[in-house]
């Protein structure tokens, strides 16, 4: 059976899930919803979709909403790893962008909306406040641009991911409202070379046309106009296998995800020494590349216009200091390192190859060699202590250069554990997709000979070095997602660091924090050299790399728990707000409590009965999603429900909600997460009433503080 897809045409996540389903060539069934006539509030469609949004996914008996959890549930099924990565920290980076768009991106949608859309649609009046909102929207492209856009694609994938998906849905809102997007030249290119994709193209064709009716300006004309990569991104590449320059070249190639052409030049043949050949590199050396009239040789050159042309920041980077510091290292590796290959070549690939004489220097180039590495890994990888070449937090140019010549070695048997750290430098480099690609051939070759541990090890490559380096979460008790992600390390009873960041004090609005967390959020997490915020993207790391699945069940369970934990981001704001309006703002900051408390009130209840409707199954489910246990989602609704404790909501209209929350805050793993915040509410609130009295206390409903839990 096929998945059937409702959506509409002008529904941003709608065109999202679209793309992804056309760019994965996946059977499905389209349903259009027209919103105009309201067919999102008949009972046909509440029965699949109770909050009556777009889009959704009916797949047999499973039914979902929220494009996230839809997205991802698409990917795992159909195995679309290029899409939401298999490896758990690429997959976390895309989820930590999903999460934080879920609000972080609030400033265009509200713009959008509020001053080009419903005034247009539904004649309201154009905001007074219409300037903010444009400066609101500009602030947030620059920390999008800042943090997320840092490489050719989010999060500095090697390939579009679902991440994308969503961004692209995102920020093409604001191609409604003639926003000049000259003001930020690489959000407008990425987003051009989205539109350049005719998947992509296609998914967004009805609002394509919509956008050319409204007299785009020439950001926006160029924006939609797309690339015809086939015409202008045709690059021949004239490499051998064996050469490690030519595989250092067409790994930045593969890097870029472009089209192009590969053709082997047998040296041995004389094939560099055609004049066709000498035409491309009078040099006669390898490599070389051809791009329209443009030709280059020199490996180094290559990788510097492949990473450029095809905006490889995450390789090659746009801050000026950044490259300098790995042009240092390119030029340094020019001729310091030519040892490697000297060795290499005439100590062992040439008496195999070719038949030559071993030279009798053969220990005195040995020395040259463990010489000059030593001075490599003491200069440029801090005495082993650094990830990558110069502390990049990434694999740049320069490391995807070393390494390849590095592969030179592997022939030799050389001993690369007696460098400090160069063996899981070699490693941790050799994770890259494209550099696995790029020396595919040369492996199979190696494989055949007689080759010691450490470079069968390489050749053979799959998973990943997983650090062990303890996890450290940074906490605030006051903060929500913090203790769903406490919680969770502790009911998992996971080994961590916990430190305590002081909000009061603006600790979370400085270095170091901030270069942890750039949002100045909490909570976060270290592991290792790995940096994560945003609760959800940290709590599914943290089950996926332990292998919680109690906490986060497989699919199709897993599906509608990411549905959840989507609709939590905005669904469950009002509750936050609620407790924020009412205690904590009067409390702490002076606030005057608004007026609309009964409307207010009214409104939290209707939600709470919504998720007992939707989430609980009308309250027949123990926990969310009707799982057997505990799950991540239930750790972050009790988080955010928490904050009524202060403002003695009456929970009695609701019995089932009240048995579920008694049933979680019964669990004493919780209770010691929460005991701080218990404490805190049972001395700072004038009034509390029964249930949360007993709840806060850890005391059966009116029993008395002597049989308290905490």
């Amino acid at each position: 059976m096929s998945l059937i897809f409702y959506f509409s045409p002008s529904s941003p996540p709608s065109r999202a899930v679209r793309s992804l389903l056309l760019l994965s060539k996946v059977i499905f069934q389209g349903k259009i919803v027209d919103l105009m006539k309201g067919e999102h509030k008949t009972p046909e469609y509440q029965y699949i979709n109770p909050n009556q949004s777009l889009p959704a996914l009916v797949d047999g008996e499973l039914k979902l909403f929220e494009s996230h959890a839809i997205l991802k549930y698409i990917s795992i099924k159909k195995e679309l790893t290029q899409f939401y990565p298999k490896d758990i920290q690429n997959r976390a980076r895309v989820d930590c962008y999903l999460d934080w768009s879920q609000t972080g991106l609030d400033a265009i949608g509200t713009y959008t909306n509020q001053c080009f859309l419903f005034p247009m649609l539904m004649k309201k009046p154009v905001p007074q406040n219409k300037e903010q909102m444009y400066d609101d929207t500009i602030d947030t492209l620059k920390f999008f641009e800042s943090i997320f856009l840092k490489g050719r694609y989010i999060q500095n994938q090697p390939s579009i991911t679902i991440a994308d998906l969503k961004c692209i849905a995102d920020l093409t809102q604001l191609l409604l409202t003639g926003f000049d997007f000259n003001q930020f030249p690489k959000i407008r290119d990425y987003l051009q070379e989205m539109f350049s994709i005719p998947e992509i193209r296609e998914a967004y064709a009805e609002y394509i046309d919509m956008i050319k009716n409204t007299k785009p300006n020439d950001s926006i004309s160029y924006i939609i106009s797309g690339i015809d990569k086939k015409l202008n991104w045709q690059i021949n590449l004239y490499h051998h296998p064996f050469s490690s320059p030519s595989r250092a070249a067409r790994t930045a190639l593969l890097y870029s995800g472009v089209e192009y052409n590969e053709k082997i030049i047998y040296i041995q043949k004389g094939q560099n020494k055609t004049p066709e050949y000498q035409a491309i590199n009078p040099n006669e050396s390898l490599p070389a590349i051809q791009d329209g009239n443009l030709c280059l040789f020199e490996s180094g050159a290559i990788m510097k216009y492949v990473a450029q042309k095809f905006k490889l920041y995450n390789l090659y980077p746009f801050n000026f200091q950044a490259k300098a510091q790995i042009d240092l290292y390119m030029d340094f590796h020019l001729t310091e390192m030519q040892s490697l290959t000297k060795y290499a070549f005439s100590c062992f690939i040439g008496p195999a190859l070719m038949k030559l004489p071993i030279p009798s220097n053969k220990d005195e180039q040995l020395k040259d060699v463990k010489a000059t590495l030593e001075f490599f890994v003491k200069v440029f990888l801090n005495k082993g202590n650094w990830a990558y070449i110069n502390g990049s937090q990434i694999p740049t140019l320069a490391d995807i250069k070393v390494c390849c010549d590095l592969a030179q070695l592997l022939i030799t048997d050389f001993p690369f554990e007696h460098i400090l750290g160069l063996d899981t430098y070699m490693l941790r480099v050799f994770q890259m997709p494209e550099m696995k690609k790029s020396h595919k051939e040369y492996f199979q070759f190696l494989q055949s000979q007689k080759i010691g541990k450490f470079a069968l090890q390489i050749t053979q490559i799959q998973e990943l070095i997983r650090p062990k380096e303890r996890l450290t979460l940074y906490f605030n008790f006051v903060s929500p997602p913090s203790k769903a992600v406490k919680s969770l390390l502790k009911l998992a009873q996971i080994q961590y660091t916990e430190k305590d960041i002081d909000i009061q004090g603006g600790e979370n609005t400085r270095p170091p924090y901030t270069n942890i967390n750039p949002n100045q959020s909490l909570p976060a997490i270290t592991f290792g050299n790995f940096n994560l915020f945003e609760s959800h993207a940290i709590m599914k790391f943290i089950c996926i790399q332990f292998n919680l699945t109690e906490f986060y069940p497989n699919y199709p369970l897993r599906s509608k728990i990411d549905s959840f934990l989507d609709f939590h981001h905005t669904g469950f704001k009002q509750l936050t707000l609620y407790s924020m309006d009412f205690f904590f703002g009067p409390k702490f900051m002076k606030k005057q409590m608004p007026k609309n408390k009964d409307e207010r009130l009214r409104e939290i209840n209707e939600l709470l009965q919504f998720f007992i409707d939707t989430f609980l199954g009308g309250g027949h489910y123990k926990y969310i999603m009707g799982s057997r246990t505990p799950t991540i989602a239930d750790l972050t609704f009790i988080a955010e429900i928490s904050g009524l404790f202060f403002v003695d909501f009456d929970f009695t209209p609701l019995p089932s909600l009240k048995r579920y929350l008694r049933n979680l805050f019964e669990m004493k793993l919780i209770r010691d997460t929460y005991s701080k915040y218990f404490l805190v509410a049972r001395f700072m609130t004038s009034s509390m009433n029964d249930y949360i009295s007993s709840i806060v206390k850890g005391t059966k409903e009116g029993e008395n503080a002597c049989c308290e839990l905490i």
